[in-house]
């Protein structure tokens, strides 16, 4: 994939990082409307609420109330320029396009208390005769976002540019003749491994596409792998996760499908290599590696993408198996997914990102916040680079910072005071080609960070550093 084309898709993918939730009306013959709730709140802040995507003749009525209120106040939604992120960013935002027509309202800060908002908007079209309602139960079941009453405050400041971490360790590495590798046409950029995991034996798996198989390396023996997992033939695998039970899950087009429709599927493998069972893969743009759940359900987290252009998208965890590693249908995966990433102890986390803030907060199953952090960066935050991670109950972000067309990896590791624990800066992406938008890279549950890594002079490798 072009840096270009690369460059593009994050654009319209940003507003996908920029909130955390989302709601959509849809029946046969009503409108649809692009609305991204502002997840987290500051008490006594005037928040815009915004619906996007609608003709220019459709008018609407917002409902809010807050936790302490019974009675819904009706605020009317008058026609605007709605950008998605926060308000500091807004002429940035302008600048690149990513900004809109909406129908908005704006809250009063007064109703901005309590420890939450809950809201809904009732939207019609004179034109056409249309009308929906978001969400489509209202009052029964509306929009809910948290209001923070004390965010700790983390300042990341100027990053600095071209100056990477060395790892602390390689835990697995192989030379340009153990590992397929090619360059630079087809696709663009070349090919190699794109995708890599780490067992819970420690051992390290790595996608060798090219040679169609999974090469494995024993823990505490980085030198060369000590065996190989060859995939089934017709597999074109782009990205895979290991399951507790040894099952080996990817993500994968059948090249020998000559059906009509979508070629790509997830498949379960056994620690051979054979099929245990196939299930239709998730629409949408994937955004991390697949992931494993505190509770060992398969996820996949994805973005709408460029049919909700100009802004993005949403970003979705999808759960794509039951905690035994059994397949789920398309409803229930529906039914399942949510806005807010699953975390161990059964804590979710809220995501909301902009260019130069980002709040983070961490929800536990009763619904309330147990943390909330605010970060803000000098040099603009151009998404997540990885799924994010709580280890020892500090918070570990894998960002993606940028410059201009200078790009790196920012890791933090957030203390619950709100210290800044770690900070490590990793290369963009250093792999020969770009099969997927997101970078190889992920966070152990012991705070280790790992990235693959290759080059035609050197194979490939797996770097690992340790967040403290």
């Amino acid at each position: 994939m072009s840096r270009c084309l690369r460059l593009l898709l994050i654009g319209t993918m940003l507003a996908a990082l920029l909130g955390s939730g989302w709601s959509a009306a849809a029946t046969p013959t009503g409108l649809v409307a692009y609305h991204e709730p502002p997840s987290l709140l500051s008490t006594g802040r005037q928040v815009t609420l915004a619906y996007a995507l609608l003709p220019g003749s459709a008018r609407g009525t917002l409902f809010v109330r807050n936790n302490l209120q019974r009675r819904y106040t009706r605020l009317p939604l008058s026609r605007g320029t709605y950008c998605p992120g926060d308000p500091v960013d807004a002429a940035a935002m302008r600048r690149d396009k990513v900004c809109g027509d909406a129908l908005l309202a704006r809250v009063p800060s007064a109703l901005v208390t309590g420890s939450n908002l809950f809201y809904y908007a009732v939207l019609r079209d004179p034109a056409s005769g249309r009308s929906a309602t978001v969400p489509t139960d209202g009052a029964r079941h509306p929009q809910r976002v948290w209001i923070v009453a004390r965010f700790l405050a983390v300042r990341l400041g100027a990053h600095g540019f071209g100056h990477v971490n060395t790892p602390s360790a390689i835990v697995a590495r192989t030379g340009p003749g153990g590992v397929g590798l090619s360059c630079c046409a087809d696709p663009p950029g070349g090919d190699g491994p794109s995708s890599f995991d780490v067992a819970r034996n420690g051992s390290i798996w790595l996608l060798d596409r090219v040679n169609h198989r999974l090469l494995v390396w024993r823990a505490g023996s980085p030198a060369g792998p000590g065996r190989s997992v060859i995939l089934p033939p017709a597999l074109s695998v782009s990205d895979f996760a290991l399951g507790r039970d040894g099952t080996i899950y990817v993500r994968a087009a059948d090249t020998a499908d000559q059906g009509r429709g979508n070629k790509s599927h997830l498949y379960a493998l056994t620690p051979s290599g054979t099929v245990r069972w196939q299930a239709p893969t998730t629409a949408g743009i994937a955004t991390s590696q697949l992931q494993l759940g505190p509770d060992g359900s398969l996820y996949a987290a994805q973005a709408c993408g460029l049919p909700c252009a100009p802004f993005g998208g949403h970003v979705s965890w999808v759960p794509l198996t039951t905690p035994a590693g059994l397949p789920l249908s398309a409803a229930e995966r529906s039914r399942r997914a949510t806005p807010f990433e699953p975390l161990p102890g059964g804590l979710r986390l809220v995501t909301q990102l902009s260019y130069t803030r980002a709040r983070f907060a961490l929800i536990d199953a009763t619904d309330h916040v147990v943390r909330a952090w605010s970060v803000t960066s000098n040099t603009r935050m151009s998404g997540l680079a990885a799924a994010p991670a709580l280890v020892g109950g500090d918070l570990v972000l894998p960002l993606e910072v940028s410059a201009r067309q200078r790009w790196e990896k920012l890791v933090v590791r957030l203390a619950p005071t709100g210290a800044l624990r770690a900070r490590v800066a990793l290369a963009d992406r250093p792999l020969l080609g770009e099969v997927n938008l997101f970078a190889p890279l992920r966070v152990a549950t012991d705070g280790s960070l790992y990235q693959l890594r290759t080059s035609l002079a050197a194979g490939a490798s797996v770097a690992k550093d340790a967040l403290r």
